[in-house]
């Protein structure tokens, strides 16, 4: 599959993925699938896009962009194996932070990172709208 139609696939399934719709279009995942410096790790099912995530890294720091499974698969340790290989993925680039930013309200996200041994940084006001919630920022050291 070449990065057009991962990058289409991974919007629909983004669409499905977040509560409040796909926080990319398709031209973004395209963009980002191009960088050099970047970690896209897809799992897919009869060429579905069932979960995803996406880093970009700076030297020994990453970020964690988006991580998603679909309703369907949660649960089924998909999201914790995107995780860890994304993470050997960033060991082999010579990274050794990762950090991201997450919804306040999002407990269950919140929960997932704490559980891999994320620790939280601190928190930006208002940093997400529609609806309007704050961000939690985190790290992990790898």
């Amino acid at each position: 599959m070449d990065n057009r139609q991962l990058a289409k696939r991974l919007s629909e399934s983004s669409d499905i993925i977040f509560k409040y719709g796909s926080p990319w279009s398709e031209a973004q995942f395209y963009d980002q699938l191009a960088q050099k410096n970047n970690i896209t790790h897809v799992k897919l099912e009869d060429d579905k896009v069932i979960g995803f995530i996406i880093c970009q890294f700076v030297l020994d720091e990453a970020e964690l962009l988006l991580i998603g499974v679909l309703p369907d698969y949660k649960n089924k340790g998909i999201a914790s194996t995107l995780l860890t290989e994304a993470c050997e993925l960033l060991k082999q680039n010579n990274v050794s932070h990762l950090f991201l930013e997450v919804r306040s309200q999002n407990e269950e996200a919140i929960g997932f990172y704490k559980k891999y041994q994320f620790k939280e940084l601190g928190v930006r006001k208002n940093y997400y709208h529609h609806p309007t919630d704050n961000a939690v920022m985190m790290q992990l050291e790898i």
